[in-house]
């Protein structure tokens, strides 16, 4: 996953680097606006996957292959019309979107909402994919869309399409990823048909259903909470600021993209090791680890260099606005770390923290509509209050695991005494 995400964000930040080099400022401000817009509308696609990798993972573990095949399908189905919907009303709702975001054109508005119908089904393959914990698969999947992504792309922008041949590429990627995925489902499928399966569960509707709302915000909270800051500064400050904002935010979720493979592992392995009793702790632990780590390495390197940074990736027309990039980076350090912690409580089914989550983007806004002296103020309210929020998520996580870490430090206290009392032992 990692090498397969790594290689997946090359190909995807060449595609963002050149459509920025392409476009100019303006026109790509607008192109990272409506991806931004495009994320939040799809709410349910983070949910979606989430929900699928969960069931397909748990009965793919207990052999409930005929179960396992007749979810796919149920989940396949209502994905598709609701895909649809949201095209539908995507559509209607286009212009009054694109006056908002100060966007000049509509048809790219409604090519990017039309991605829905095999971005959303693509999910549904990768979700089933990720919880039967089939990696190589869902990292080859994310290499071929951005690889086709990234060709179409300088096509279709060197043909004099502009803003609308950027959104067209996304567009076009998506059937080619889907019947990727399809195949390495069917395998699977495949591969199980004449093993022994487990007939002894049903499908609970009731139980999907209350995992998936608050799957649902869940998910909607940290699409909105990853591109607020695009949007909000899109529609506080100019045009040209916008576009070479959208770039530096494009570069500071370098962090973000880099340890995602953390966050795809460790949801299925964690919910399995829930469904068998095992303690997972020490997976959750190291996975917070490895993403501070990661994080902050490159981190480390928007400080020391960001106007290199910015000119190499974007170029020269860029930099202008270089010196935001260490504060950006520290916003997408602590969504990141957002990011691990909420998908451990989703794994093991703790949804306290939603309406924590709810109330610090919905300060972020009002504090963000109050003042907004300059881009960088906004972009240092986010970055302190969702640091904020994952040390509330930490402190939580602690107050649930004190009886344990009391175990621990004890148990280490007694080795450390019977050592004192028999050091040749």
């Amino acid at each position: 996953m990692f090498v397969g995400t790594t290689i997946a964000s090359v190909f995807s930040y060449l595609f963002n680097m050149i459509m920025g080099r392409l476009l100019g400022p303006v026109q790509y401000g607008e192109f990272s606006v409506i991806m931004s817009i495009l994320m939040i509308v799809s709410i349910g696609g983070g949910a979606i996957l989430t929900i699928t990798m969960r069931y397909a993972g748990e009965l793919y573990h207990q052999k409930s292959y005929a179960l396992l095949k007749k979810i796919f399908n149920v989940f396949s189905q209502y994905v598709l019309i609701l895909s649809l919907i949201l095209f539908v009303l995507g559509v209607i709702f286009t212009k009054p979107v694109s006056q908002f975001l100060q966007i000049n054109y509509t048809l790219p508005v409604i090519l990017a909402f039309s991605n829905f119908i095999f971005g959303f089904l693509v999910l549904v393959n990768k979700g089933f994919l990720q919880g039967v914990q089939k990696f190589v698969p869902v990292a080859l999947a994310g290499i071929i869309e951005m690889v086709i992504r990234l060709v179409l792309g300088i096509v279709l922008v060197k043909m004099g399409l502009s803003l609308t041949g950027a959104i067209l590429a996304l567009l076009l990627a998506g059937p080619f990823c889907y019947i990727f995925t399809l195949w390495q489902v069917n395998k699977i499928f495949k591969s199980t048909a004449g093993q022994k399966t487990n007939e002894t569960l049903e499908l609970d509707k009731k139980e999907i259903l209350s995992y998936s709302w608050p799957t649902v915000i869940t998910m909607g909270l940290l699409v909105i909470s990853l591109n607020i800051d695009v949007i909000m500064i899109k529609h506080f400050f100019t045009l040209e600021d916008a576009g070479i904002y959208a770039a530096i935010s494009t570069v500071g979720k370098i962090i973000l993209y880099v340890t995602s493979p953390i966050v795809s592992v460790m949801f299925p392995m964690i919910s399995e090791k829930r469904m068998k009793g095992e303690k997972h702790y020490r997976l959750f632990i190291y996975s917070i680890l490895i993403t501070l780590v990661g994080g902050i390495a490159i981190e480390g390197l928007y400080i020391v260099m960001p106007g290199f940074v910015m000119k190499v990736l974007y170029g020269q027309a860029y930099v202008s606005l270089y010196h935001l990039l260490p504060e950006v980076g520290l916003f997408m350090l602590s969504y990141t770390m957002v990011n691990i912690v909420v998908n451990y409580y989703l794994s093991i089914k703790n949804f306290i923290f939603v309406w924590a989550f709810a109330l610090i983007i919905a300060l972020q806004i009002i504090l963000i509509s109050l003042w907004h002296p300059s881009i960088l103020a906004v972009v240092r309210t986010l970055a302190s209050t969702t640091l904020l929020f994952f040390i509330i998520m930490m402190a939580y996580y602690l107050f649930l695991r004190k009886d344990q870490i009391l175990q621990i430090f004890k148990a280490n206290n007694e080795k450390a005494e019977a050592f004192n009392n028999n050091p040749g032992v």
